[in-house]
């Protein structure tokens, strides 16, 4: 086969990229690391950290869907339950599909269960992410403040943090300054008549979708709640510390939850691996601790965190009795419990 074709096919499976990726960084950590030691590490480990990590894990994801419900204020309702169940689902997807695939299957799942706009869906994910960067910028220069920031380039992390405040702002800004029908701006105009009627069908429903950062005191309430998953992030990282006895400040735990949220938001490997373990052991070098205990750590956390949201999936999945093949189906049944936002004047 030549070149090209070998080109055309890794651009047709990306996870072929990703696997070609991740196989170096993998044995890269095995050479220079003592899998016996590793392994050591597992069989003395306290496992009943991990029911702790489990429960916690499970608050914030009740916290990260109550943030969905918020966000989708305008859009459409549809109940806590089903959006709890959604969002486990996408997180199962992403575990096992590389590509932010679960971001896909969480609208699809709502949409075609509860009959809300996949438009607006897509808005309110923007929403979401809109805030989330937010907080990160927050944590980001906290954690300038703490021991650990060598984890990554200050500069770097100085251009982050000015990237996502500058993403913020211009978010809130564009949600109140833009109209709620589409614009009749010459750039628009211009485009070929079936996308612009697509587009013009579609404004309003975008434009709903980013009513949580248009109100003030749904974006207070959004941040709130996107700072308290933050917080619980980082207690699951120290449950999983204290499973694998590592001797670490509860403040240290910031710079791995950091380090792992940038991982997610830019993954370059297939589920993160090799990247994963190979930036937290980094992370915790800067803390005194050995490169086999950490990885033994980050291996653990992995590995668990993906059982637990595999686990996690599936049993969301057989409760709401969703099927494999209704993920990425596109027709839309007919809505279950969902309702329309009323009209503010009571229609």
């Amino acid at each position: 086969m030549s070149s090209r074709g070998v080109l055309a096919r890794l651009l047709r499976h990306p996870w072929l990229i990703q696997a070609i990726v991740a196989a170096p960084l993998l044995g890269l950590a095995a050479w220079q690391i003592n899998l016996g030691h590793v392994a050591q590490s597992f069989r003395d480990a306290r496992y009943g950290w991990l029911l702790f990590a489990l429960a916690i894990y499970v608050a914030s994801r009740i916290v990260h869907a109550l943030e969905w419900q918020i966000t989708l204020n305008k859009v459409g309702r549809a109940p806590f339950l089903g959006l709890f169940g959604a969002l486990l689902i996408g997180t199962l997807v992403n575990a096992v599909i590389p590509a932010g695939a679960g971001d896909v299957v969480k609208i699809q799942v709502v949409a075609n269960r509860y009959g809300l706009p996949r438009a607006g869906l897509v808005a309110g994910r923007g929403a979401e992410a809109v805030v989330n960067s937010m907080i990160l910028m927050i944590f980001i220069l906290v954690s300038f403040a703490l021991p650990g920031v060598g984890f990554a380039s200050p500069n770097l992390l100085w251009l982050l943090a000015a990237a996502a405040a500058l993403a913020f702002i211009a978010a809130v800004a564009a949600s109140r300054l833009l109209p709620d029908t589409l614009p009749r701006w010459p750039l628009l105009t211009r485009l070929p008549r079936r996308l612009y009627d697509a587009l013009e069908h579609q404004w309003p429903r975008l434009h709903e979708g980013f009513e949580v950062i248009r109100r003030p005191r749904l974006l207070v309430v959004a941040l709130v709640l996107n700072l308290v998953g933050w917080a619980i992030d980082i207690v699951i990282y120290w449950s999983y510390g204290q499973a694998f006895n590592l001797q670490l400040p509860f403040a240290a735990y910031l710079s791995v939850t950091v380090i792992v949220a940038l991982i997610t938001v830019f993954p370059i490997t297939f589920g993160n691996i090799g990247t994963f373990e190979l930036a937290i052991v980094g992370v915790l070098a800067l803390h005194g601790i050995a490169s086999d205990d950490a990885l033994a750590y980050a291996a653990g956390t992995h590995i668990f965190s993906t059982v637990f949201n595999i686990s996690l999936g599936l049993l969301a999945m057989w409760s709401m009795g969703v099927q494999p093949r209704d993920v990425f189906r596109l027709r839309t049944r007919a809505p279950v419990e969902a309702e329309k936002p009323p009209a503010p004047d009571g229609r």
